[in-house]
C-alpha cells in the first residue's frame, strides 16, 4: 500500500468505533502535499459526520492552519502561546511561534523571509531548564529574568495568550 492508502486504514482503524475523541500525532508528515490536502479533508470530513474532536499534533503549521479551530503552540511540554487559530498567524507571537512560522515555506519567492532564526541544541525534556523553557534558545532573552522565573501569562483579546517576559510592545515587534 502506498503511504496515503497506509494513513487512510490507520484513520479508519481510529474512527471504526465511533470515539469521541482522536489524537491525530502528525497524521500527514510522512506524506506529499497532494495526498497530505486528501487526508486532511478525510479527517475534517469524518470530524463533520461523527461530530468528533480531533487534536492535531504537527509541527507543520501550515497543516494546522488548515485543519484547527483552536492552537495551542509547546515548547518542551508547556504552553508558550494559545488562542483560535488566526490568532496565532499574526502578531503578536512567542518568540518560538514567530520561529516555526518563518520556517513555513512561502508561495512567492517575493516575499521577504523572517530573521527569527534558533540556534543550539534542544535541551532535555527529562530535565528542562529552569524560567522559560524556551530562553536557551530565543533569540530575545532578555536576561535573568527569563532563566530564573516562569514567563507571565499575557493576554492579546479573544482568548489569544502568549506566556513571556518580553513586553507586549516587544512581542509585536516579532514579525515572522
Amino acid at each position: 500500500m502506498s503511504g496515503g492508502e497506509k494513513q487512510r486504514v490507520g484513520i479508519a482503524r481510529a474512527i471504526a468505533s465511533r470515539p469521541a475523541m482522536v489524537v491525530c500525532d502528525e497524521p500527514v508528515s510522512a506524506l506529499d502535499v497532494s495526498v497530505q490536502a486528501a487526508v486532511l479533508n478525510l479527517l475534517l470530513e469524518i470530524q463533520g459526520q461523527q461530530d468528533t474532536t480531533m487534536i492535531l499534533i504537527s509541527h507543520d503549521l501550515s497543516s494546522v492552519r488548515f485543519f484547527s479551530d483552536d492552537v495551542a503552540v509547546m515548547y518542551l511540554g508547556r504552553i508558550v502561546e494559545i488562542g483560535p487559530c488566526e490568532s496565532i498567524y499574526t502578531p503578536p507571537n512567542h518568540p518560538y511561534t514567530a520561529a516555526l512560522l518563518a520556517a513555513v515555506p512561502r508561495p512567492d519567492p517575493d516575499s521577504k523571509a523572517s530573521e527569527v532564526r534558533l540556534s543550539g541544541r534542544v535541551p532535555s525534556a527529562v530535565n528542562p531548564p529552569s524560567g522559560c523553557r524556551f530562553h536557551t534558545r530565543c533569540p530575545f532573552i532578555i536576561g535573568e529574568i527569563c532563566k530564573e522565573q516562569e514567563p507571565p501569562e499575557r493576554h492579546f483579546g479573544g482568548g489569544h495568550k502568549i506566556y513571556c517576559h518580553l513586553s507586549p510592545q516587544q512581542l509585536e515587534q516579532i514579525q515572522p
